[in-house]
């Protein structure tokens, strides 16, 4: 291999090798992408393996461009989180812009979906539930990646998920002038249409659709829209009508495959409006799996998504050491006074202010533990009030500290009935725009198929006439001629 091939050089006529860019000792080429090259390297006052990307040489004089460059680094730089490729540095040396990003030890979905041809449902959940974490995260630091593909989403050697590649990441609040109407700057096969229309005005949605494109892609291992050339493809993007998921892979859950629809609508308002919404339906399908199949890997057991907005890291706490026979007499004796003066708690009685089940407010006389009961069951709400004596004054069950846990309970229990109910309407939702699209389908196909038979009978009608015609006049024709040419 060259040296031209191993790392930059200074020049065209210098045969010297640049070994460092900085504080990074360049180690080998790892690839080439549109804007440049890139090679594995090592930080050295880290000491820790980093991509190296730079800048090439005949792009590099154009203002234009080096401005995008160092715009990509520092739109990754705001990104901190687990399942997005980080950046540790941007500069310049000798003569190479270069941008130093965290180095992924595996392969992309791209190179595992050209060897496996299609995902299993629960491997592609996986994978979208990471992506999607991480897109929320970067839309609510007002960055678009607008290139999301299965080239762009990279897995460790550990079955970890991680996007990639914002060199095309744009921070809404920039300007646009870089980007020209119709240009894209994304790929076709995944870009929505509102994309390729005008780059210019885009949002979120843009990635939700790319998205729910590489999604059909996984479950099926087909593209959702075709065509010979790009123009054809995206003119095809336009109908919005593609082959649906569930019927190229039966195995995709009904709700899964309205799913991918909703995501990849054509018009952006009949998308959903957020990752963190997507991210909760696909929860409550509970198709995930625990850990990537495809990735052979001791370590994957202990990989699960790395983490979820809303849920908490699972931790695990250290077993405690032995104590003295003392100790665990003092324990035994602290836990027993506890105990008996819970009970005694537990036993005074309250008066509450409460509605019984025909909606009428009424004061009863319940024990604490009684109250307690009626909370949990849902028979008192959460709007009742309590006082200690007759001639007390009633006041919130929420300002009682003997009932703040029980309380505490009842309103996490309430708000997750309601995103159960908010869940299931959404569903509900998309199963009803499915049954109304199915019936456009059903009548118009009915008209295309009612016209085509009013047609041909037309036809055949048409020709039966010309022949019956030709029956009654032809003999009639033939006579004629015969009279005139003197025929016997």
């Amino acid at each position: 291999m060259s040296s031209s091939e191993t790392s930059p050089q200074k020049g065209a006529a210098s045969s010297n090798k640049i070994t460092h860019l900085g504080e990074f000792r360049l180690k080998r080429k790892l690839g080439a992408g549109g804007m440049g090259d890139v090679y594995l390297a090592e930080q050295e006052s880290l000491d820790r393996k980093v991509a190296i990307k730079t800048l090439k040489k005949k792009i590099a004089n154009d203002p234009k461009f080096v401005e995008r460059f160092y715009r990509e680094a520092k739109a990754m730089a705001k990104l901190d989180h687990p399942n997005v490729v980080r950046c540790y540095a941007v500069g310049e040396d000798h003569g190479f812009h270069y941008v130093a990003i965290e180095y992924i030890d595996g392969k992309s979905m791209q190179d595992w979906m050209n060897e496996l041809k299609q995902l299993s449902v629960g491997d592609a959940t996986f994978i979208i539930l990471a992506c999607l974490d991480a897109l929320s995260h970067a839309h609510e630091s007002k960055l678009i990646h607008r290139d999301i593909k299965p080239d762009n989403i990279l897995v460790t050697s550990k079955g970890v998920v991680k996007v990639a590649d914002l060199g095309l990441a744009k921070a809404i609040d920039e300007d646009n002038s870089m980007t020209q109407s119709g240009t894209g700057l994304g790929t076709p096969l995944y870009m929505p249409p509102e994309q390729a229309r005008n780059a210019k005005h885009v949002d979120h949605r843009t990635d939700i659709y790319a998205l729910g494109g590489t999604f059909y892609n996984f479950l099926t291992g087909k593209f959702p829209f075709g065509g010979d050339t790009a123009l054809e493809l995206i003119m095809n993007k336009e109908s919005g009508k593609f082959e649906s998921v569930r019927k190229l892979n039966p195995e995709v859950p009904e709700k899964l495959d309205l799913l991918i629809e909703k995501m990849m609508a054509k018009n952006p308002d009949h998308r959903f409006k957020s990752c963190s919404e997507i991210m909760a339906l696909l929860e409550e399908m509970q198709l995930e799996s625990p850990a990537l199949s495809f990735i052979n890997s001791a370590e994957t057991a202990n990989v699960s998504r790395v983490r979820r907005k809303g849920k908490s890291a699972t931790s695990s706490s250290a077993p405690s050491k032995r104590s003295s026979g003392h100790e665990i007499s003092s324990a035994k004796d602290a836990e027993r006074s506890t105990k008996k003066k819970n009970d005694v708690v537990e036993k005074r009685v309250w008066f509450i202010q409460h509605e019984n089940a025909a909606g009428k407010t009424m004061v009863s006389k319940m024990t604490v533990a009684q109250i307690k009961q009626g909370v949990k069951a849902g028979v008192i709400n959460t709007g009742a009030k309590v006082k200690r004596t007759a001639e007390g004054k009633f006041i919130s069950l929420a300002q009682c500290p003997e009932f703040d846990s029980v309380m505490q309970v009842r309103t996490i229990k309430d708000k997750a009935d309601a995103r159960a109910m908010n869940m299931e309407d959404k569903i509900k939702e998309i199963s009803r725009d499915y049954d109304r699209r199915n019936r456009r389908r059903f009548f118009k196909n009915l008209a295309e198929g009612t016209w085509g038979w009013i047609t041909l009978i037309i036809y055949l009608g048409v020709i039966a006439g010309i022949c019956y015609l030709g029956y009654l006049f032809i003999p009639e024709l033939w006579r004629w001629i015969a009279v005139k040419l003197n025929l016997s």
